[in-house]
């Protein structure tokens, strides 16, 4: 089964740089499946709230993955953790 094509903005790969070793890693697995299939059940993913076209992957508990479709290309946007803990 062939994988979907996938575009990296210069801001997502500076950002991959800094991460750790181990991050990278989690990412590389996010990344492959969604690929495979967006809608994979271990990758949930679902639209940024108020932006329409901006998708959002879940990598683990706080770290997450946006993203947005060209036409059958997705292009990675950007990756961050949500300190989710310390919302009131």
């Amino acid at each position: 089964m062939p994988l979907t094509p996938v575009r990296i903005t210069p801001s997502f790969k500076r950002a991959y740089k800094r991460k750790t070793r181990e991050m990278q890693c989690v990412i590389d697995r996010a990344v492959t499946q969604l690929r495979t299939d967006p809608h994979h059940p271990g990758l949930p993913t679902h639209r940024v709230w108020g932006r329409k076209s901006v998708f959002e992957a879940r990598l683990d508990g706080g770290n997450r993955l946006t993203f947005h479709w060209e036409g059958p290309t997705i292009v990675l946007r950007a990756h961050c953790h949500h300190d989710i803990l310390k919302k009131p």
